[in-house]
């Protein structure tokens, strides 16, 4: 069957954010047949393509001239399971909190620490999603992907997805020939629970719990992050606008000797991770507001749309807080959220 090309569709309910974005043309993908097609169209009517997921981390212009891919691949298989662990086939399309959520039901250790992330499957190892002290390239086994020139669908081992800190091959040398369908993890069934986090050690010894449970920590996770983070159905946001900077050991006694209540966690790389919430805190502050764009209320790493704001002002908005942050640290913030431009570009 022929795959649809829908014309001049609203995005705005297709992404976290909310912003107000037309789609030039749209194509629903719930198969590798039907990504292949929609690939060989745009290529024969020589438009741009983007890919969508969850749109819990992209930031759209108000038209987007070219083909929006909404990634609907849906998926989940156990493909070997002993007493010791699981293996998982997941489709690209799969939400990823629900994900989560099955793995705790099952009680297969490993992403409970990364419950509540908005956003589907497929994104999280481009961005090697993480959360309270885990990173999701911990329990990714490989990943598969359709190259978009050559429309080989390929399998990448871990070891070759060169995983750190909110990057990927993926957001490298693959940007923009992988469009990934499916994610195999592995899954310890008895390991080592992961409550090291300061917000989660606070979290427990404020609820009198010593020993949490799986469950327990899945529960807390949700309840933090809920404390800190707006609800989207209500604010439209992208979770962390930009990424927690790493600076060299210098750098760090510099700020320190200035700042000596900086946020600052030590890396096995030798360097330093700098909250960056706490760096726009004291640059602008949380609530800090521009016209219906602000910094969350709760957390100024967030950037809110209180409604009707465009992804330009978004994006002016950003910049303002860059500035700032820039004209007092002299550090200059890398945005975690793509920005995408009328053309498809990425700035």
């Amino acid at each position: 069957m022929a795959i649809t090309i829908e014309k001049y569709v609203e995005l705005s309910s297709y992404t976290t954010m909310g912003v107000s974005a037309m789609a030039q043309y749209l194509a629903r993908i719930n198969s590798v047949d039907s990504l292949v097609e929609a690939l060989n169209w745009a290529r024969k009517n020589k438009v741009t393509v983007l890919v969508l997921g969850g749109g819990s981390n992209v930031l759209l212009p108000s038209y987007f001239e070219g083909l929006v891919l909404l990634i609907d691949l849906k998926k989940k298989n156990i493909i070997h399971e002993d007493e010791h662990s699981v293996e998982l086939l997941i489709g690209a399309g799969e939400n990823w909190h629900e994900l989560v959520e099955w793995t705790v039901e099952k009680g297969w250790i490993g992403l409970e620490n990364l419950a509540l992330i908005p956003g589907s499957v497929g994104a999280a190892p481009i961005q090697n999603i993480g959360a309270y002290g885990v990173e999701v390239e911990e329990y990714i086994s490989s990943v598969q992907y359709l190259h978009a020139e050559t429309l080989d669908l390929i399998w990448i081992d871990r070891d070759k997805c060169d995983f750190a800190y909110r990057n990927s091959i993926f957001k490298k040398e693959l940007k923009t020939k992988a469009i990934i369908t499916e994610v195999q993890f592995k899954l310890p069934k008895n390991a080592q629970l992961r409550t090291d986090y300061e917000s989660l050690r606070y979290f427990f010894s404020q609820q009198g719990i010593h020993n949490p449970s799986q469950q327990q920590i899945f529960d807390a996770v949700i309840q933090v992050r809920q404390s800190r983070l707006p609800d989207i159905q209500t604010l439209g946001s992208c979770g962390s606008f930009f990424k927690n900077p790493l600076l060299p050991s210098e750098q760090i006694d510099h700020l320190s000797t200035r700042f000596p209540d900086i946020k600052a966690y030590p890396m096995p790389n030798g360097h330093t991770k700098v909250a960056a919430g706490w760096l726009i805190d004291k640059a602008v502050g949380k609530g800090f507001r521009k016209g219906q764009v602000s910094t969350y209320e709760q957390q100024a790493l967030v950037i809110v749309q209180h409604g009707g704001a465009s992804g330009d002002e978004i994006c002016e908005f950003a910049r303002l807080i860059h500035s700032k942050v820039l004209e007092m640290f002299e550090i200059s913030l890398e945005a975690e959220v793509q920005i995408i431009t009328v053309n498809g570009k990425e700035i």
